[in-house]
């Protein structure tokens, strides 16, 4: 991973912030803009198409929105450029850039979401083209839930969800893609920033193949974990198999941040790997009733 300090001026962190107030975004994690499903879809070919659908959702002056376009589709993936080594958007050769996901990611003051050790690539591939599809379909059914949900299960489930995954090499589509995750506010351990688990840790068992780390235990975060504290318009940059984890806002102030994630070509969706695994998701809730039904009329007897 890398950290940029400054990667956006105060002008258009405050456009993003202004995005954010007008989409309701200040309470919750919220997805910006969510494309139609079809890949020929004019939003998921072209920027313009793309920022007009973005726009349908936000009251911001044109001012404000030709900042965040700006952000989006230069400044942002020029600084993941630069952080990766990867060509330069738009300069030819290997630099066809494409914005995947972006989403404002806001926890409340003394509240928010613990997530778990996860890695992206693992939340976001399982039903992509150019993956070992196989691989993905047999992933804990609790990982499913994450991609829909946005958040791992806790409690026992969490246990089980965490051996399954940690276990397994990361999925990998036939394109690679970053995460940008930008401070629009300090981010601290305090308001729960993001904490990364550097992809060589030593003494961390790697996935074969020279992959990134994985946690070792629970106490992983606190003893290998590195807390990312960010002023705003600090960017940090990480490839899509490094873990990382995020604790709830324990301060008086809203931790706001802004999360794009750039892929290296067109990352295409299996629509029949999407729709096996939900076949297969569907099974197991419908197994999981009936062994609870099976077990209140046990109880009742």
């Amino acid at each position: 991973f890398c950290i940029i300090r400054g990667a956006l001026d105060a002008a258009t962190v405050g456009a993003f912030i202004e995005d954010a107030a007008s989409r309701a975004a200040a309470a919750s994690d919220s997805t910006i803009c969510e494309p139609p499903a079809s890949l020929y879809h004019p939003a998921r070919q072209s920027t313009d198409a793309y920022l007009r659908l973005r726009a349908q959702s936000t009251n911001i002056g044109s001012e404000q929105a030709s900042r965040i376009a700006r952000a989006l589709f230069s400044t942002l993936p020029s600084c993941a450029a630069e952080a990766s080594g990867w060509s330069e958007p738009n300069g030819g050769g290997d630099g066809d850039w494409r914005l995947m996901h972006e989403a404002y990611i806001v926890k409340p003051p003394h509240g928010g979401s613990h997530y778990l050790w996860h890695r992206d690539c693992d939340r976001h591939l399982w039903c992509a083209e150019g993956v070992d599809n196989t691989a993905a379909l047999d992933q804990p059914p609790g990982l499913a839930h994450v991609a829909r949900d946005g958040a791992p299960p806790e409690g026992e489930s969490a246990e089980l969800y965490a051996a399954e995954l940690y276990a397994r090499p990361p999925l990998r589509a036939a394109v690679p893609y970053l995460t940008v995750w930008t401070a629009l506010s300090r981010t601290s351990r305090q308001n729960g920033t993001l904490v990364l688990l550097p992809a060589q840790t030593a003494s961390h068992a790697a996935d074969s193949g020279g992959g990134a780390a994985r946690p070792c235990g629970a106490a992983c975060e606190e003893a290998h974990g590195v807390a990312v504290e960010l002023q705003p318009g600090d960017a940090c940059i990480f490839s899509s198999d490094v873990f990382h984890t995020s604790r709830p806002n324990r301060s008086g102030r809203p931790r706001q941040v802004h999360c794009a994630q750039y892929s290296l070509g067109p990352l295409r969706w299996s629509r029949r790997a999407l729709e096996r695994r939900e076949r297969l998701a569907a099974a197991a809730s419908a197994a999981a009733a009936v062994n609870a039904s099976h077990t209140a009329s046990a109880a009742a007897t």
